[in-house]
Order: C-alpha cells, then sequence, then structure tokens
C-alpha cells in the first residue's frame, strides 16, 4: 500500500462527518444550480466558432435564409395538384404558416405567395409583374389551365415549387433563431396540415425545427428506456452483490456526480442540447464502474481485516493509485474535446470533464466513508461462483499456449480494425436524418420530398460586392451564371437559383418570347436598365433572397438532393475550384451559407480535429500512466488496448453505416479514456500482488479474480443496460448503444486477457521489480 494513500484515506474516515456535510452541501448548492439549466437545441451550438462558412452564415441568415427551414410539401395520388381543391389546400397552409411564431414571412415561398411572380409584356400595360396565384384561385378550366401555362413558362417554378410531374407542390417556410420553440412549431405545422390530408392528398414535412419537433415529440419514450435501463442496472446490482450496499452506494454516488455536473451548467447559464443525451450515461456509467470496484475491494478487504473503518482505509489505499489516474485521464479526454470549435463541444467539454473529475469526491472519497456508516457485511462464504470459475479458465489463457492464441487474434484484429476504419465517413452516410430510423417518417418524407423536388437541402453562396450596384454589373451576372452552370454539373446538384437567371428571362420576355434573346447583356447600362425593370416590379420582399436593396451583394442558392458527407465536399470542392480559375474584380464569392453551408463547416471541423483530439488523448494516457509508474513502458503498454478498441470501433461504424457526425462526435471522444479504465484496475493489482508474493502468474490470476470481477461485471452490467436503446425511435441512440456496448466488451477483455499477456510476456520493470 502506498503510505501517502493510506494516510490520505486514514484523514477521510477520520473526518468522515465534516467531508460527508460538505459534499451533501455543495449536492444541494449544484441541484439548485442544475434547476436553471435550459433544455434546447440551438442551431448555432452545433457549428463551429470562427469559421468562414459559419460567418458568411450568421452574416446573412436574416438577409438569404438560415438554418431553420421547413418543406412542406403537398402531394396527390391521382391526377395532378391543378384543381381548385388541391390549389385552396396550398392557399391556406401557405396563409396559416405565415402567421406562426418567429416566422420570417421574407422565407416564404410557395405558389400562393404574392411574392411567386411571373414577368410578361402587352401592349397596353406594357412590362408588368404579377403573381401567379395570389389574391384568387383559380376555379374555371380556363384558368387552371392558364395557371398551368404560367407555371411551366415562368422560371425557377417547375421543378422548385410545383413537381416536373405536377403531382406535387412545395411550401417553403423560413425561421428567425431568436424564440424559435420547435415543438411549438412542430405541433402547430402538425394541425395545420393533418386537417388538409385526404384520401387523395398526402402532406410530407422536413427541416431542422420538425427535426427536432419530432424527438421533442416522443422525448416521453427516451424516459421510460432511460428508467429501463436504471432498473436492470439496478436489478443486476441486487443480484450480484446480493447486499443493500451494492445497490445503495453506486446509485447515490453516481446520481450526487450527476448533480454537480448539471448543475455545473447552470452555474455557467449553459443550456442542456437533448441531443446529447447518451453522453451523461456514459459518464454515470464510469461513476458506477468505479464505485462497484470500490465496492468488491471492500468487501475483500472486509473478509481479510474484519473491521469496516480499517476496510475502508484499505480500501482506498488499494485503489487510490489505478482510480485516480482513471478518472484523471477520462476527465483529460473529456476536457481535449474544447479543442472542437463547436459552442456544444466546448459545453460538453466542461460540463463532461467537471462532471468526471467530481467522481474522485463522489467515488473515491465519499464512497469508502459511506460504507463506514453502513452495518459491517457479513463475511463472505469461500466458494467459487460460476463467475469465479469463468475468470480462473480466462486467467490460465494468459500463460503458455493460449498467451500466443492471444497475441495472434489481436494482431489479425487490429490490422483488420485498422483497414476497415478508414471507411468510416466525415458527416451524414444517408440521405435523410441519421437521428431517425430509415423507416420513420420524417426520413420516408425526405424521399418522397427527394423524390419529387430533387432537393432536401440548401448551400448558399454570397456574392459580395465591393461597392453599391456592384451586382448590375453584366462581368458579375454572367460569372453567376457560369458559376452556377458548373455546379448544376454535378450530379448531387438538383438545381441553382440567382438573381441571374432573372435577366434573361426578361430579356426574352420583352423580345416577343424569343429563346434567342434569352441572354445577358454585354453593357452595363443595358443590365442595369434590365434589373431595374425588375425591381421597379417588385414588392418588398420579393426579391430579398435573390439580393439586397442596393445592389450590392447577391445570393446564389444550390438546391442539393441531400446533405451527405460526400455530397457536401464534391460540392464545396467544385465551388472552390470555380472561385479560384474565376477572379473577378469588385466582388468575392464567399461559401457558404444555409443549413448545407453549416453542415460542409461541421464536417471540415471535424474532419481536422478528430485525428487531433485522439492523438492528443492518446498523449495524455501515455504520459499520465508514464508518470504514475515511473516507466515509459507503462505508457506505451496502457496504448494498446486503447488502440485496439479505437481502431475496432470506428471499423465497425464503417460496416454499419454510422458517419462521424456532430452527435457521434462526443461518445467517440469519450472512448479512449473509457478504453483505458478496466486495464488500470488490472494492471495496478497485479503490481500490488506481485510485490507481495514475487510471483507473477499467481499475481495475474490472482488479479483477474479479484479486479477481473468488478471490470466483467461493470461492462457486463452496462451492456445489458442498454440492450432497450435498440427499441429507442432515435437511430442515434440505438447506434450508440451499440458502439457502446462494443467499446466496453473490447475493453474488458483488453484489460482481462491482452494487458496481463503481455506483462507475463515481457515482464517490464513497473510491475516486476
Amino acid at each position: 500500500m502506498s503510505i501517502i494513500s493510506e494516510k490520505i484515506g486514514r484523514f477521510a474516515i477520520r473526518h468522515r462527518g465534516f467531508i460527508s456535510i460538505t459534499i451533501l452541501l455543495l449536492t444541494v448548492f449544484f441541484f439548485f444550480q442544475a434547476r436553471k439549466v435550459r433544455i434546447e437545441s440551438l442551431s448555432i451550438d452545433l457549428f463551429p466558432e470562427g469559421h468562414p462558412y459559419v460567418e458568411t452564415f450568421k452574416e446573412y441568415q436574416d438577409i438569404f435564409g438560415g438554418a431553420n427551414a421547413v418543406l412542406i410539401a403537398v402531394v396527390v395520388n391521382e391526377g395532378d395538384i391543378f384543381n381548385y381543391e388541391t390549389l385552396s389546400k396550398i392557399k391556406r397552409i401557405t396563409k396559416a404558416v405565415e402567421l406562426l411564431p418567429a416566422i420570417n414571412n421574407y422565407q416564404v415561398f410557395s405558389i400562393a405567395q404574392r411574392k411567386v411572380k411571373k414577368v410578361e409584356v402587352d401592349e397596353v400595360a406594357g412590362f408588368r409583374s404579377e403573381p401567379v396565384m395570389w389574391p384568387d384561385i383559380p376555379e374555371t378550366e380556363e384558368e387552371i389551365e392558364r395557371l398551368k401555362k404560367t407555371i411551366r413558362t415562368t422560371g425557377r417554378i417547375q421543378g422548385t415549387l410545383v413537381s416536373l410531374d405536377s403531382k406535387a407542390a412545395l411550401i417553403v417556410a423560413g425561421f428567425f433563431e431568436r424564440n424559435l420553440e420547435p415543438k411549438i412549431i412542430f405541433e402547430k405545422i402538425e394541425e395545420i396540415t393533418t386537417k388538409e390530408e385526404d384520401a387523395n392528398t398526402s402532406i410530407h414535412l422536413i427541416g431542422r425545427p420538425i427535426l427536432l419537433g419530432w424527438i421533442f415529440h416522443q422525448y416521453p419514450q427516451l424516459l421510460w428506456l432511460f428508467s429501463l435501463t436504471i432498473l436492470t442496472i439496478v436489478a443486476v446490482l441486487f443480484f450480484y452483490f446480493r447486499d443493500i450496499r451494492g445497490v445503495l452506494i453506486p446509485l447515490t454516488t453516481a446520481v450526487i456526480s450527476a448533480i454537480w455536473g448539471i448543475g455545473f451548467l447552470g452555474l455557467f447559464g449553459y443550456n442542456f442540447d437533448p441531443l446529447i443525451i447518451v453522453v451523461p450515461f456514459v459518464i454515470s456509467a464510469r461513476a458506477l464502474s468505479h464505485s462497484v470496484q470500490l465496492i468488491e475491494r471492500f468487501l475483500e478487504e472486509h473478509d481479510r481485516i474484519k473491521d469496516r473503518k480499517k476496510a475502508s482505509v484499505a480500501t482506498f489505499s488499494g485503489l487510490f493509485k489505478p482510480a485516480m489516474l482513471s478518472i484523471l485521464t477520462d476527465a483529460a479526454g473529456v476536457f481535449l474535446v474544447i479543442m472542437t470549435p463547436m459552442p456544444l463541444m466546448r459545453k460538453l467539454a466542461l460540463m463532461g470533464g467537471f462532471w468526471v473529475l467530481s467522481i474522485i469526491v463522489t467515488d473515491l472519497f465519499f464512497n469508502p466513508i459511506l460504507l463506514t456508516y453502513l452495518p459491517s457485511p457479513k463475511l463472505r462464504v469461500e466458494r467459487k461462483s460460476p463467475l469465479d470459475r469463468l475468470l480462473s479458465t480466462v486467467g490460465g489463457w494468459c500463460f503458455g499456449k493460449g498467451q500466443w492464441v492471444i497475441m495472434g487474434v489481436t494482431l489479425v484484429v487490429f490490422i483488420v480494425g485498422f483497414i476497415y476504419a478508414k471507411e468510416v465517413v466525415v458527416g451524414d452516410v444517408h440521405p435523410g436524418t441519421p437521428l431517425l430510423w430509415p423507416d420513420s417518417r420524417y426520413n420516408r418524407d425526405t424521399a418522397k420530398i427527394g423524390e419529387k423536388f430533387g432537393n432536401t437541402e440548401i448551400l448558399n453562396i454570397i456574392v459580395e460586392g465591393e461597392e453599391r450596384d456592384t451586382i448590375k454589373s453584366p462581368e458579375v451576372l454572367r460569372k453567376m451564371e457560369s458559376f452556377q452552370r458548373e455546379l448544376e454539373e454535378l450530379s448531387e446538384v438538383w438545381v441553382t437559383t440567382s438573381i441571374a437567371d432573372m435577366v434573361p428571362e426578361i430579356i426574352r420576355v420583352m423580345h416577343g418570347g424569343d429563346p434567342k434573346w434569352e441572354l445577358i447583356p454585354t453593357d452595363r447600362r443595358e443590365s442595369g436598365f434590365f434589373l431595374g425593370m425588375i425591381f421597379n416590379a417588385a414588392e418588398p420582399g420579393d426579391l430579398a433572397r435573390f439580393i439586397t436593396p442596393d445592389s450590392r451583394n447577391a445570393n446564389i442558392s444550390v438546391y442539393l438532393k441531400d446533405h451527405k458527407g460526400d455530397t457536401l465536399r464534391r460540392v464545396v470542392k467544385k465551388a472552390k475550384e470555380f472561385i479560384a480559375a474565376n477572379p473577378v474584380d469588385g466582388i468575392k464569392f464567399r461559401l457558404a451559407g444555409g443549413f448545407g453551408g453549416l453542415l460542409a463547416a461541421v464536417n471540415e471541423v471535424i474532419a481536422s480535429s478528430q485525428a487531433k483530439v485522439t492523438t492528443l488523448a492518446f498523449a495524455i494516457v501515455f504520459l499520465f500512466c508514464g508518470i504514475t509508474f515511473r516507466s515509459i513502458t507503462a505508457g506505451i503498454l496502457f496504448m494498446i488496448p486503447i488502440a485496439l478498441s479505437n481502431y475496432l470501433t470506428y471499423a465497425l461504424m464503417g460496416a454499419k453505416g454510422i458517419g462521424l457526425d456532430v452527435n457521434v462526435l462526443p461518445v467517440v471522444s469519450l472512448g479512449v479514456g473509457l478504453g483505458v479504465d478496466y486495464g488500470l484496475y488490472i494492471v495496478s493489482r497485479i503490481e500490488e500482488e506481485y510485490k507481495e508474493n514475487k510471483d507473477l502468474k499467481s499475481a495475474i490470476l490472482t488479479s483477474i479474480s479479484t479486479a477481473g470481477r468488478a471490470v466483467t461485471f461493470t461492462a457486463t452490467t452496462m451492456v445489458v443496460g442498454i440492450i432497450f436503446w435498440a427499441w429507442s425511435f432515435l437511430r442515434f441512440q440505438a447506434d450508440m448503444g451499440l458502439l457502446l456496448a462494443f467499446w466496453m466488451i473490447v475493453s474488458m477483455l483488453g484489460g482481462l486477457l491482452l494487458l496481463p499477456t503481455i506483462i507475463f510476456l515481457i515482464k517490464p520493470k513497473f510491475v516486476c521489480s
């Protein structure tokens, strides 16, 4: 036993009353701070601060559209939308959407909107611009046929607001970030659209407010799943320990550390994003794991000493080094996530890091103190349980022929994991949202809208001029048009729109509809004249999505077929290549606004920061373990199982089609610390036992049968507990449950089999000295 840790343990037990009251008072303080935490998902929290795309988005979101857009598709099964009943539905939905809270009316579009217009020239009125279907709905066959012709001959309507087969119409609604309540928006839009559906009409909804609304709407199911998880863990704890302390103490310390962690958020006025609810469970699992190790060691020490206070001191002293090292390594790994420049990740890093550090107080100190207050446990009968017999068998595999089998299998598995880990895709892998199952209504609606309109996401490219009227330059307009044609060559792009599309259309109309006149003039006075005609015919808000009132800045909207990581990378790469090859005096092309631009920014940051965070986490494990055990060999040794679990988990992600995105990143980042914990307890016990009897084989067998019991139990308990996640409406939760279960099993096997085998083979000095 370490003399220093023993002295600290005696001090803690001697002053247990004062320490207990202090911990409870701090818990009460953090409890009231936790009540201040707002449960909300802020769009901008998910995206990297300082990234040029995000800066572009923030600057122009209220001008050209932000991330909170909703797409509502009205689809008919028989016939087409050109009938009074369906057109009436479109108008009623459009009008109702315009009255929703936080709506940006400049960003509401449908064929029933006043700002959606046709341009024409007649002999009496000359040039004029009129709404295609406002304020009245066509009723007669003649009026409906006229509407059909207008939509088919007016640019930017057929294929964007009306499907090419005329069986669907799209209503686009943009919302301000401020005061946006996704659950309320979702419920109101559901109420508006549900009453418009009938046997021949289906309505499909997508967009970030709808996605969050769906999740919040079904959130009670998550509470049931987490309740079942907790009940299962309680049942397994009771079955394993057959003692109230084995259930009460782990749960008490886990709850206290959770209150401290969430209270830390409230203390700094942070919100809690429900999309990262899996992360608190992971941290609580670590608290539970440490607590089980302590209780298991306490029962062992009590059987030997037969005095609960002395047993508590012995427990604290015996586990001080591995527990402290494990907790500090976990905390450092979590704090490293702060390097990812996303507000959500930084909040998570601060909350999670403090939460993990609180385990030092709640588990390492408070746990042994609580054990002294409870009655002495009954002495355990010396008999081998099935788990003991299993661990004895496992321990035997670490010697003789078994050790070479373990090393050979490890080498093969590591190579396979390393190869397939490269297949992991940064960003979304599927067209819909990875948060929900493919057969969820949201993803089915995404597929339907993609089928009818070819786009489910928008990426904006800003054309930023140096002075007023820059966009009126023919050179600028032609360059915008060329840019659009280049992007439209990509199979991932459905269509693009900008103010540059409108000028050729006006000129064609002015020349009797002759297609050969559909061009951009070369003279600035001519281009300015035709743009002036467009501006004079427009009403406030009509051109808001295309150009600023001073004609200084304009927007190119790129409609994407999906937001998969590969899609965004190809589009951004193509855009960057065009910008680099086509400089224009007086303007600057800025990437990239819209939700597509934000996702592209996230993917770029994840690709650049994940390797850096993982490398630093490995370096911290090496450094902490090397310093604690005073051995470079120890640092290298403990990196082996976490490298194995890291690559194998990435390989599993690739095999299961789980992309590395902003939702997965926090869980994966926690994995390095998760992977080293089990090995620390096993190796520390080997070191301790070897000092006692100088027999390495015996030390390994004893370690696996003692510390290995708690390692096996905690890993198994967590795996059993998260089985219920497979039935979650959140695919993300089920996927993370699978990754966590896999990671725990691999880490457990690394601690039980791989590390003892390597130690027996190389007999490192930090153990055998």
